[in-house]
């Protein structure tokens, strides 16, 4: 099968298509025969050796697909959406414990754009435990996480302050700040309740004295390519409460249902993800630079 194998960490470049032997299925596991393939932004910063764990034979993490072996008959013939944390995903098949039925009528691509990103803001957003009339700032909105963050806001009759890169827009905003200016922080309105830190940085803790008595930092993303500098003398002055988000730990047993509620979320409507481009799997490095350049809104995809 054809595969994109990483060799080193560094720029897009280091991803090379190359012939692979197909992966032998474990017991419990599925055989997917992929159709589409998420490249999220976190894969980047892998790849570039910025967070650990990045570097493995096949690179990989999100896929889509028609199971084509399983333990259970009645999978064959099913689609799934896979997320593992071990790679292996930019494949044209791939083997997987970790997977989610998908509704007949949501199509690969459309699976794989909103599986992750959707689930992840679900549990978020639950976490958060928003409520109507309060204001939320969600940070990089016009990300996939953000913009479920944004419209699951909305609908729960909160006021939501965006950020999002120079020029673009969110949809469902009521105030959208350019994160790209340095000190987009102080033009934060007061009486912020919830904040959805995905920015990180050292600067991090500047937005805390927008946030009311008792409000609430969920932490779960690094654009900036660092962790969000926030001490316990940040937090205690109001009694702020900060949470984080990063792995399997953090959002335990909640993953793999909010997958299944997220993708049937996308089966009755209630949500449209978003794909900026899909590219071939052979122009995997013009997709790796697409999703670093920050430029599009949404997902870029691949498929073998």
């Amino acid at each position: 099968m054809r595969a994109v194998v990483q060799h080193g960490t560094g720029g897009p470049e280091v991803l090379k298509v190359e012939e692979r032997p197909e992966p032998a299925r474990r017991e419990g596991e599925v055989l997917i025969r992929v159709e589409a393939i998420s490249v999220p932004f976190y894969e980047t910063q892998l790849r570039a050796g910025m967070l650990s764990g990045g570097e493995s034979a096949i690179f990989g993490h999100e896929a889509a697909g028609v199971v084509v072996e399983a333990d259970d008959p009645e999978l064959i013939g099913k689609r799934v959406v896979s997320m593992s944390y071990v790679g292996g995903a930019y494949a044209e098949v791939v083997a997987s414990g970790r997977y989610t039925l998908v509704p007949e009528h949501v199509s690969a691509e459309s699976a794989v754009a909103a599986a992750v990103p959707a689930s992840v803001a679900l549990v978020l957003f639950r976490t958060a435990d928003v409520g109507d009339g309060e204001t939320v700032l969600v940070e990089a909105a016009s990300g996939s996480i953000g913009g479920y963050l944004t419209r699951l806001a909305k609908d729960a009759g909160a006021r939501v302050v965006a950020t999002a890169g120079a020029g673009k827009s969110v949809k469902g905003a009521d105030v959208v700040l350019d994160h790209d200016d340095p000190d987009w922080r102080t033009q934060v309105p007061d009486g912020i309740d919830v904040v959805f830190e995905s920015i990180g940085g050292p600067r991090a803790a500047e937005v805390l004295p927008k946030i009311v008595p008792r409000g609430r930092v969920l932490a779960y993303g690094l654009l900036s390519g660092e962790f969000p500098v926030i001490t316990v003398a940040d937090l205690i002055p109001r009694g702020l409460t900060l949470i984080g988000f990063g792995g399997p730990d953090a959002y335990g047993k909640d993953a793999g249902a909010a997958t299944g509620e997220a993708l049937g979320l996308v089966g009755d409507g209630t949500l449209t993800p978003v794909i900026d481009r899909t590219y071939a799997l052979d122009d995997v490095v013009e997709a790796h630079a697409r999703v670093e350049s920050r430029e599009g809104v949404g997902k870029v995809l691949l498929v073998p």
